[in-house]
C-alpha cells in the first residue's frame, strides 16, 4: 500500500491537530453538481457519448480543456457540502484531486462515516424514480497547502476522457469573493 493512502483512514485531527474535526464544522455553503450524458450528435443515437459533470445552474457541457475560468472557486479555509446527483442511467465515481472529503449523506440520509476520501461511487438513476441518486461529501479546503487549480471528475476513464470533468480554484484566504 502506498504510504500516503493510509492517511485517508485517519481523522484529519491527527494530521492537523489545530483543526476542528470536519464532521463538526458548519459548511460555508452547499453546492449541487450533476452527472449527465447525451449522444454527442443528438440526431444519431449511436454517436459517441458526451459525458458531463455540471455545477447546478450552469449549462451542461463536456469539459473544455481550453477554458480559462474554473467551474468553481473557493477560498482556502472554507468547508462546503456538495450534493452530487447522478442524472444518468449508469454509475459514476466522483474523484477530487488534492482535497479530501467526508461522506455526510447517502441518498439524502445522514451517515456516520468518519473516513476521509478522494473518491465516492454515485449510483445510477433508473429512469423511473422522480429523484436522482445522490451523495453529499463535505469538502475540506482548510489545508494551507491546497491552494491552486485542481480537477474533479468521474473516475471511470472513458467518462473522464469523454468530458466528465471540471476545475476548481482554491484561492488564498482573504482574496476576492468565491463563486
Amino acid at each position: 500500500m502506498h504510504r500516503n493512502r493510509c492517511w485517508l483512514l485517519l481523522p484529519r485531527r491527527f494530521l492537523h491537530p489545530d483543526l476542528v474535526w470536519l464532521g463538526d464544522v458548519q459548511p460555508a455553503r452547499v453546492r449541487k453538481l450533476c452527472f449527465s450524458e447525451r449522444p454527442s450528435d443528438p440526431n444519431h443515437s449511436d454517436s459517441p457519448t458526451a459525458f458531463m459533470i455540471t455545477v447546478d445552474g450552469q449549462t451542461p457541457a463536456p469539459y473544455d480543456p481550453h477554458a480559462t475560468q474554473p467551474d468553481i472557486t473557493v477560498h482556502q479555509g472554507d468547508v462546503e457540502d456538495w450534493v452530487i446527483e447522478n442524472r444518468s442511467r449508469e454509475s459514476h465515481a466522483f474523484h477530487m484531486h488534492q482535497v479530501h472529503f467526508m461522506l455526510t449523506k447517502w441518498q439524502g440520509v445522514p451517515v456516520d462515516e468518519p473516513l476521509l476520501r478522494d473518491t465516492i461511487d454515485v449510483p445510477y438513476w433508473d429512469g423511473k424514480r422522480p429523484d436522482y441518486p445522490s451523495v453529499t461529501p463535505r469538502m475540506d479546503f482548510r489545508d494551507p497547502n491546497e491552494v491552486g487549480t485542481f480537477v474533479y471528475h468521474c473516475h471511470l476513464l472513458e467518462h473522464k476522457d469523454g468530458g466528465m470533468m471540471g476545475t476548481i480554484r482554491v484561492l488564498p484566504k482573504g482574496s476576492l469573493p468565491a463563486r
